[in-house]
């Protein structure tokens, strides 16, 4: 049985961390003078008093360590949580309606970056700030934090550790799972603080290179403009940012190794390597659309933008530069071809992730070499090791359940009375935490005007993306809680 007061200390502590980081907000609309101070007091307040309530009606559990399904259940329900709970500024402050909220607030922490807000120069300093916070708490996880200052989590915290962070399995650097998280998040902060640096020297203000750095370092995506990095003349700002997407998509892990002297782990990694072949082949087949067709006149500008813009979706970003939603078809497919793709394991990225679709194509070369050696015995490797058949198994019910989530989406989508093109775009992007999608969705456009529902549905595509499907679908199963 599931001891639900233990899953109510714990997401409740949770939930209070989140209302403490809506007091950040407040300096931010002080020192701006933006007049939404008052909307951020009063949604931290609410939220430190549910957190509050939550932890109370758990606290005679709090000496308990989490088992197996307490721990899957505090990430699904937190997350959830956490996500209504950051869409109370936007609905205080007056920015959106409630459907709007809820759909900015989702978008945030799973850092999809997907908007709809009409005309971002209209909004609050404030609000913008909070935005990109939100991505930034959910690229590495806010769940990931509270493992890394709640040791006593133990077994319990691995767990969360491991469904929380994107992929087939989370890597322990450490021993214990409180370092492991820790370190993490300080592999995280250095680059943060890196990306700040340089987005200052580029001659961008204070709180606008804060607000790009967590947009960028989180994969999310979100701007202050609605022309996004367009907004900024010249190559130095793109470039950086291409750069950071770039190392957003790879694990933290293996940045952390190669920051100790292990570059080979990195550099030779498998998923690595798949994932850099794989951009830059799109990035290729899109430029020489670009250029032959005559929509770039110049070769190097038509493989900066096609290489910035396949790096932004493959590492889910969304960031653009131009509006590759008018490009030639060719151009266009290479491009959004990579949100079935995502980055690599334990990053910022959200997709399917490449070591899934690298032991996909191991498996299936497995099936086709026994059909021409029935008897053999035949082991699927991946870097050298063995990959165990339970691992085998559980991709492929992703992939099945990836697909049929996003084809179930589509279907509501339409009945809603959207065209087919938007609604399979969306339901993939938002599946894939990507942001831009196709024809009417593209970059330079928003989903302001989509109806309500429709954002209600695309929200909870993005949760499930970001918790990759398994971490909010066992939480519908009777006996997960029964027996």
């Amino acid at each position: 049985m599931v001891h639900p007061r233990l899953i109510c200390w714990i997401a409740g502590l949770i939930v209070l961390v989140t209302g403490a980081m809506q007091l950040l907000p407040v300096i931010c609309a002080l020192a701006l003078e933006d007049g939404s101070e008052l909307a951020f007091l009063e949604s931290a307040a609410t939220v430190i008093a549910s957190g509050a309530m939550l932890a109370i009606a758990g606290y005679p559990a709090r000496r308990q360590e989490p088992r197996y399904r307490e721990s899957l259940a505090v990430v699904g329900i937190s997350w959830f949580l956490v996500s209504v709970y950051g869409a109370l500024p936007y609905l205080l402050s007056g920015t959106l309606d409630a459907w709007g909220s809820v759909f900015e607030s989702f978008s945030g922490f799973s850092s999809t970056g997907s908007t709809n807000i009409a005309d971002l120069s209209k909004v609050a300093p404030s609000i913008l700030f909070w935005r990109v916070f939100t991505q930034y708490l959910g690229g590495m996880g806010i769940i990931v934090l509270m493992v890394a200052v709640l040791p006593y989590l133990g077994v319990g915290g691995q767990i969360m550790l491991k469904n929380e962070l994107s992929g087939v399995a989370g890597e322990k650097l450490k021993p214990r799972v409180a370092q492991t998280a820790k370190i993490l998040w300080m592999v995280y902060l250095s680059f943060t603080l890196l990306l700040f640096v340089l987005y200052l020297l580029g001659g961008e203000g204070v709180f606008d290179s804060l607000c790009l750095t967590f947009s960028t370092m989180s994969t999310g995506g979100f701007a202050n403009w609605n022309d996004s990095i367009a907004h900024y003349t010249g190559w130095y700002m793109p470039t950086v940012t291409l750069l950071f997407m770039f190392m957003g998509s790879i694990s933290f892990s293996l940045h952390y190794q190669l920051f100790t002297g292990k570059p080979r782990a990195l550099f030779l990694n498998p998923e690595v390597i798949f994932f850099t072949a794989v951009v830059l082949a799109a990035a290729a087949v899109a430029a020489l659309s670009l250029f032959v067709s005559g929509y770039y006149r110049k070769p190097g500008e038509a493989a900066f933008y096609a290489l910035f813009h396949s790096v932004s979706v493959a590492s889910t970003t969304g960031h653009s530069i131009r509006n590759w939603a008018d490009w030639p078809a060719l151009a266009q497919g290479a491009v959004f071809g990579l949100v079935m793709i995502g980055g690599c394991t334990g990053s910022t990225s959200g997709g399917l992730k490449c070591v899934r679709w690298l032991i996909l194509f191991k498996t299936v070369h497995r099936v086709l070499r026994r059909y021409i050696h029935p008897r053999s015995v035949i082991t699927v490797r991946l870097a050298g090791k063995p990959v165990p058949e339970d691992v085998l198994e559980g991709v492929w019910m992703f992939f099945l359940l990836y697909f049929l989530a996003g084809a179930a989406a589509t279907l509501v989508l339409t009945g809603m009375g959207l065209d087919i093109l938007s609604a399979a775009s969306a339901s993939a992007s938002s599946l894939g935490n990507v942001g831009p999608a196709l024809g009417p969705l593209g970059p330079d456009t928003t989903y302001a005007w989509l109806p309500g529902p429709a954002k209600g549905v695309l929200s909870l595509l993005m949760l499930l993306g970001r918790l990759e499907l398994y971490s909010l679908l066992v939480l519908l199963l009777p006996e997960f809680w029964l027996r």
